[in-house]
């Protein structure tokens, strides 16, 4: 089996996510938007453990954020 570190958010990033909640963005866009603002790229299961949320909250999230202009997504085979 293959180690693997998760990120997780610090107290700062906790209070930044919640700013951006009280400005009327919803909870999953912030948790991810605050997530790959400390990482230059992360893969959808890196965001759904790094920000507790389900994959259809990820995908939802990265698909408002991709629309915005404010990231790029890229798909990547599967190994066999």
């Amino acid at each position: 089996m293959k180690e693997q570190s998760i990120l997780v958010f610090t107290h700062k990033e906790e209070v930044f996510v919640n700013l951006l909640i009280k400005i009327g963005t919803r909870r999953s866009v912030a948790q991810t938007l605050v997530f790959l603002a400390n990482t230059p790229e992360a893969t959808s299961r890196e965001l759904e453990r790094g920000t507790d949320l389900r994959q259809p909250e990820v995908s939802i999230a990265i698909k408002y954020l991709d629309e915005q202009g404010w990231v790029q997504c890229r798909t990547i085979p599967l190994r066999k």
